[in-house]
């Protein structure tokens, strides 16, 4: 089975939301409790990812060259190569499942504890932690679809093209041929996710415009250095069954070196 991937070009979007409707259909999601220009950039509803939302179209307005020029991203997952979330994950097997062959990643429910690992190290804090079942929820490359023969929901309802599924490889291509043509245009674009944690994502982005115009967007996202600590914490658990509460602690333990750590060092610098 060829190694999948989905490429966003951005240009393309006119922001009908059509893919973030499709997600919500096709995985039955609840509908939230929203407020009109809840988020910077205008029209952007909901404010954010949430357990009952998996992809979210983003707004950004910015100036450039006298110009108020209005961009779009579509929000949710990126799919690492590499994925940090299933490094953090405590349980064994894993609950956040990585299916290399077809460059996804989801949370099987039925191991997941609700621990939180996979949001906090996660370099975009992607998953979240759905409180009314206890389990981390997010983007999941529609697997179901996928193990079926089928391509994800969103690339399969967007109107003008902005999103694109197929092999990896054929992806790549394209998101460098997207690249050359707003290039001929005079835009500055940039792919994002081909390199990013080294090893890329298979959500890939050609945003029209540099990284800095998208302010929420990681110009260079890094796994915390502190993931080998904190694997070592849970360590001499490894032959009981970890719960929520265990993993919170370590977590907490973490965060604490963490604090005194960037606290020694900025009395280093006086």
């Amino acid at each position: 089975m060829t190694e999948k991937g989905i490429l966003f070009d951005m240009e393309k979007c006119i922001a009908c939301r059509a893919c973030q409707v499709a997600c919500k259909q096709w995985n039955e999601l609840p509908a939230e409790n929203t407020t009109f220009f809840a988020a910077t950039g205008g029209y952007q509803n909901p404010i954010g990812l949430s357990p009952k939302t998996y992809t979210l179209v983003k707004f950004y307005e910015v100036e450039a060259d006298k110009k108020l020029r209005w961009l779009f991203r579509v929000h949710r997952c990126m799919h690492c190569v590499d994925p940090a979330c299933v490094k953090a994950c405590p349980v064994t097997p894993k609950a956040m499942t990585h299916i290399k062959e077809l460059g996804l990643v989801y949370v099987n429910r039925e191991l997941c504890i609700g621990c939180g690992a996979c949001h906090e190290y996660c370099p975009w804090n992607i998953p979240q932690i759905d409180e009314s079942i206890g389990k981390s929820t997010k983007c999941t490359f529609c697997v179901d679809r996928q193990t079926n023969g089928l391509g994800p929901a969103c690339a399969k309802v967007c109107p003008t093209g902005a999103i694109t599924f197929g092999d990896y490889d054929k992806i790549l291509e394209m998101a460098h041929q997207a690249k050359r043509r707003l290039k001929e245009k005079g835009r500055h674009p940039y792919i994002y996710g081909e390199k990013e944690l080294v090893s890329g994502m298979h959500k890939v982005y050609v945003l029209p415009e540099p990284v800095n115009y998208y302010p929420d967007l990681i110009k260079n996202p890094k796994v915390s250095e502190d993931l080998s600590f904190f694997q070592e914490l849970l360590r001499p658990f490894g032959k009981f069954a970890l719960t929520a509460a265990i993993v919170g602690m370590a977590l907490t333990q973490v965060k604490k070196v963490k604090e005194k750590n960037e606290a020694k060092i900025e009395e280093e610098k006086v």
